[in-house]
């Protein structure tokens, strides 16, 4: 089941709280740094980000619909001018990040915006963080990044200058029951698992 919006804000409360403030003022900053231990949501979090600026139908200036053109191809994993890049083995390699930056040099194919997230971009190798890095010194008006990280000392402390931090806080252990038991797992078992995952 798809976590909505609610959900996401009782798992991480100020970081959701940021990304609000940002939507309904309209101060999106052309890069973000979410960092935070394994779990915690991030990934979530920023394709539900993704889905507000894309939305058609966005609710209380903020929250996408989750049922417009636009989100249903978020949710599927097939909209054109959203691009995640993930470690291609061991590490995110310098070609990956010049093929996004071809990518984002193409006019983008509907709305004008384009939107990129890089998973684990502490594991970017040093010619593919620097590539990045010039991306990052030119940032278009219309492209969001959302970098993430389970190990914010990785990141090139020129990156890390150039990026808005989000700091995820391990999930409250009553949300983390909760989703657990959603997941399938029985209710007895629940509070015992989470325990573990919160300290891993």
């Amino acid at each position: 089941m798809e976590k909505q919006w609610e959900q996401l804000e009782k798992m991480q409360p100020t970081a959701m709280k940021l990304i609000k403030q940002a939507l309904i003022k309209n101060r999106i900053a052309h890069a973000y740094l979410f960092e935070g231990m394994k779990g915690t949501g991030k990934r979530e979090i920023g394709l539900m980000f993704a889905k507000a600026l894309f939305c058609e139908n966005i609710i209380e200036d903020h929250k996408p619909c989750n049922d417009c053109f636009q989100c249903k191809r978020i949710n599927n994993g097939n909209h054109p001018d959203i691009h995640i890049i993930e470690p291609d083995g061991a590490s995110i390699k310098k070609e990956q990040i010049y093929n996004l930056q071809q990518e984002f040099a193409k006019k983008s194919v509907e709305s004008g915006r384009k939107f990129y997230m890089i998973i684990a971009a502490d594991k970017m190798t040093t010619s593919a963080a620097n590539s990045l890095l010039k991306f990052l010194e030119e940032p278009n008006s219309e492209t969001t990044a959302v970098l993430i990280t389970e190990q914010i000392q990785k990141i090139l402390p020129t990156i890390y200058s150039r990026c808005q931090h989000i700091s995820f806080q391990p999930i409250p252990k009553e949300e983390l029951v909760t989703l657990l038991i959603d997941k399938g797992i029985k209710q007895e078992r629940a509070p015992l698992l989470a325990n573990v995952m919160n300290r891993v």
